[in-house]
């Protein structure tokens, strides 16, 4: 969808001064700023104006048509600030919003001092709301954030919500590991164990370690049962599509980086700093970015994030492949990890790293050197 484009027309007013024959040119009228949306955009709310029907998400105003949770139809009144959302421009005024959190499901653990909780099975620290209780259906919106092993979830708000807005149905977002086809399980985040048919996977994905991935279905016994998975990923995102994120990775030269542990952009020449430089680009940042076939046309520092920025551990490793794992190689003794988004360049694959000198930049992720790229380097 073409951008619209506002014309603002200024006229010059001319007046006489009595006998004297002269004129005097008033100044220009400053043009009124105009709000350009982009077509798409996923993002917190910053704010809501129940009366207008008007929500801030990316610092841009939309006039709600529709708020959706999946299938679920649901009031204005459902959105809160700090829930995150996807917004879906149907007019030039009127937008559908979808409700995206990381998670649905019933608080079974409140800690004495109420700043930490388990919902799904994951233990979250965020300072709850009062009127939240032991059993509350709840929704928690996050982003990705850095823990001293690896991954793990930066609360941005916990939303009361009765359980038919939901159907009954619990949710969970994360990164996918320990995957298991012999029994059709795998682990999300840190400790969730998810078991599932391979009919439930939409879109007939392939699975893999490391993807993020949306999970919908059940929680018995403390174990999550899905009914339906899906791998979340920005490959099929437009042109003038923003995304608000934390930057998990980036490589060395700046010229990559990976948003929200789920996928990676380009960053090219043509790509413009807003708040910030290239030089800023790291793991931690909270950013928003406006993308195009895989390339940040636009990428937008925020700076009052809390300081995430440098808490991420990267590494930067040469040497000698000595041995060759299904997920895995060594060099000296020290052991790296590939998933769904190692990249491989020189037309290297996990089966021709034997023996090869490489260079090897990655993340730690829940205890383990992940790679993100692997490339040839001459000894």
């Amino acid at each position: 969808m073409k951008k619209l484009l506002l014309a603002v027309v200024v006229g010059v007013a001319l007046s006489g001064c009595g006998g004297g024959g002269g004129s005097d040119e008033s100044k220009p009228t400053p043009p009124p700023v105009v709000d350009i949306k982009p077509t798409a955009a996923q993002g917190t709310i910053k704010s809501v104006n129940y009366d207008n029907n008007t929500i801030d998400v990316n610092g841009h105003s939309y006039k709600v048509e529709q708020v959706k949770y999946g299938s679920q139809e649901l009031s204005i009144t459902s959105l809160k600030p700090n829930m995150m959302v996807e917004v879906s421009m149907l007019t030039r005024s009127g937008a559908v919003v979808s409700v995206e959190p990381t998670m649905v499901g019933v608080v079974t653990t409140i800690s004495a001092d109420r700043k930490t909780f388990v919902v799904n099975g994951v233990t979250l620290s965020f300072a709850l709301d009062r009127h939240i209780e032991l059993h509350d259906w709840v929704m928690v919106s996050s982003l990705p954030q850095a823990t001293a092993d690896g991954l793990g979830y930066k609360v941005l708000s916990v939303i009361k919500i009765e359980q038919e807005d939901v159907a009954g149905q619990y949710e969970i977002e994360g990164r996918l590991s320990g995957l298991d086809l012999n029994k059709n399980t795998f682990t999300l985040g840190a400790s969730t164990k998810v078991f599932f048919n391979p009919h439930v996977i939409e879109d007939n994905a392939v699975l893999m370690n490391g993807q993020w991935v949306e999970v919908k279905g059940q929680m018995i016994n403390d174990e999550f049962h899905a009914t339906e998975v899906e791998v979340e990923t920005y490959d099929d995102f437009d042109d003038d599509h923003e995304i608000e994120g934390i930057v998990t990775w980036v490589n060395s030269d700046k010229s990559q980086f990976e948003l929200n542990a789920r996928g990676r952009f380009i960053v090219n020449a043509q790509t413009h700093f807003e708040d910030g430089t290239k030089a800023n680009l790291a793991a931690g940042e909270l950013v928003e970015v406006t993308v195009f076939n895989g390339i940040a046309k636009e990428i937008e520092f925020e700076g009052d994030f809390g300081g995430e920025s440098g808490n991420w551990r990267e590494f930067d490793r040469e040497g000698n492949v000595t041995s060759v794992g299904d997920d895995h190689f060594m060099i000296a003794g020290e052991t790296f990890y590939v998933d769904a988004y190692t990249e491989f360049e020189d037309f290297l694959t996990l089966d021709t790293l034997h023996g090869q000198y490489v260079d090897v930049e990655g993340v730690l992720i829940n205890g383990k050197k992940v790679a993100r790229e692997i490339e040839r380097e001459d000894n």
